[in-house]
Parts: C-alpha cells; structure tokens; sequence
C-alpha cells in the first residue's frame, strides 16, 4: 500500500498565459474562484481567447496552437521526448484495453476566473480512449481528466514540481504526476523522481511511494517506479511487468536467437555422437578383422608344426 501524507501546497503560480489565473494555496474547495473554473460552473464565455496577443485587434486565428510563445513550445527530441514516447508505448495497449489512453503534448483549454478560454500543455493527459485522438482537449466540452503529467526539463522544472500543482488540482483534476528529469541545478538525475499529488476531500495530499517502491496511478490500474533512467510499469493487480513493442522484439528476437543457437549446439553434439559412434564402429571392425588374420596366422603355423596345438 502507498502511504499518503499531507503536504503544504506550493506557492501561487503566476498566471502563464494572458488573463490566466490560477487557485491561491489557502482557497477553500468550495472558493468562487474554484467554482467559476470547475467545468459546468464557469461565467459566460468571452469569444476572444486568453492566447490572442494583445496587438490583435481584429481577425484573430482562434486555433488552440496559433500564436505560439516560446516558452509554450514543446520540447522536442531528448531525454524529455524520448521518455514521453516510451511511457506512451509502454503503456498503449494496457490502456487500451480498459478504454483509456493517453494524450501527448496537446493543449488542454480552459477558462480562467473571468471566463476567457485560456491554454495549457501538459505533457501526459488521460482521457476515454477515442479515435482518431483529438487535437486539444477543451474542458468546456470535456471533463477534468482522471490524470495528467508533466516530464520535467531545465526550463520548467520549477513550475512543474510547485506551482503547477494547485493550477492543475484546482481546475478538478484529481491526480498530478510529476516524473522529474533534473536535478535543481538542471544536471540530469541518475535516477528519475517520481512526485504525486491527489485530490482528495478537499485537500491536496501528496502520495508516497509503497515500502516496496511502486507508486499508484490513479484511474489507470497501474503503477510505475523507476530504476535508473528507466520508468517501470506494472499491472496493480496482477503485478506483471509492462513492456513496449521495441522491447517485446528485443526480447523476442534474442529469445529466437537464444533457440537458434540451442538447435545448433544440439545438432553439433549430435554429429559428434554419430562420428563418436562411427569411430567405435570402425575400431570395432578393425578388431575383428584383425582377429580374424591372426586366426588364420595361428593356424597357418600349427599346419606347418611351428606353433604346437
């Protein structure tokens, strides 16, 4: 079992986006603020997005991924990126399976205190498995989702592992993974952390990993550890280790080797037992056949009187 412990919330975040806002540490569940941006219980929408420079009077693109700063830009390649990839492969067909799946690198839109529609990229979204996925997932159409995550990088670690917190829990999204990357000083970490923080009765508590290590996902029916630079999935019920296609061939292309290479140390004692048994064979004629010469021989000089019967 994961112990969960209370954690003081971390400190307000500054709004990231224009308009933005986020919940205050000390808001009670039931604040106006909450209320207004919980899905359902928002003001009366104004048209003109929060991401909307302000020198655009007119005209304006409305597109959830126009005017694109560079601190909203995605980090692309990596460490950062090639971990988001493999928890997604990783994870797919588990998911799947239970009609879940994950999300990645798509704005989640939302609105902020004054009911202007604002954005915000989590790394890892969960949502109901769709096809194809949507491009965005708007939470005036949408509810919170079970979980999302954010995969730290130099940048952002800051946010991720303080503010981002109360932002996320505060919009109704009960479960908040941080999967940290880098130290406090951007070195990348010998082995990841793993921070989660759970909605609950009001209150957002940070969950602690079990004794033996494993850390539950909410809404997933799994749970991850790391070993190293190496996140590890397993089923929370079964406990059987989750792994991606790439390692699935990996494994099954040496499992294949491993018996191609079986079948030929089998087939090459073989050939040895056979020659082993072809050399007894032949010694074995070698001696009768010598003898037989040396009975002809004995007999041969008892004939003549040289050899006594």
């Amino acid at each position: 079992m994961s112990e969960i412990l209370p954690e003081a919330a971390p400190a307000e975040m500054p709004p990231p986006y224009v308009g933005g806002i986020v919940p205050a540490d000390d808001m009670s569940a039931d604040s106006h603020v909450l209320r207004i941006m919980r899905p359902g219980r928002r003001t009366a929408p104004i048209d003109r997005p929060g991401w909307i420079p302000p020198d655009i009077l007119c005209n304006w693109n409305t597109d959830p991924y126009a005017y694109q700063t560079e601190e909203e830009l995605m980090p692309a390649g990596g460490p950062h990126g090639r971990l988001m990839g493999h928890v997604m492969g990783v994870t797919d067909d588990f998911l799947g399976v239970r009609n879940l799946m994950f999300l990645a690198d798509v704005f989640m839109l939302y609105r902020d205190s004054r009911g202007k529609k604002q954005r915000i990229s989590p790394d890892l979204l969960l949502m109901p498995l769709r096809s194809p996925a949507p491009s965005s997932y708007d939470l005036d159409s949408e509810p919170p989702p079970a979980l999302v995550a954010e995969i730290t990088s130099p940048e952002s670690r800051e946010g991720d592992m303080g503010n981002k917190v109360s932002f996320y829990t505060g919009l109704g999204i009960p479960a908040y993974l941080v999967i940290d990357l880098h130290t406090p000083r951007w070195k990348l970490r010998e082995e990841i952390g793993l921070r989660l923080w759970r909605r609950t009765g009001g209150k957002v508590r940070r969950v602690r990993p079990g004794a033996d290590g494993w850390l539950p996902l909410p809404g997933t029916g799994l749970k991850i550890r790391a070993r190293r630079r190496e996140l590890i999935f397993a089923d929370i019920v079964t406990g059987e280790i989750l792994c991606d296609i790439r390692q699935f061939r990996k494994r099954t292309e040496a499992a294949e080797t491993r018996a191609e290479q079986e079948k030929a140390r089998a087939g090459q004692e073989a050939a040895l037992r056979r020659q082993e048994t072809a050399r007894a064979e032949q010694e074995k004629a070698r001696a009768e056949i010598a003898e037989e010469e040396l009975g002809k021989l004995r007999a041969t000089l008892r004939a003549a009187g040289i050899l006594p019967d």
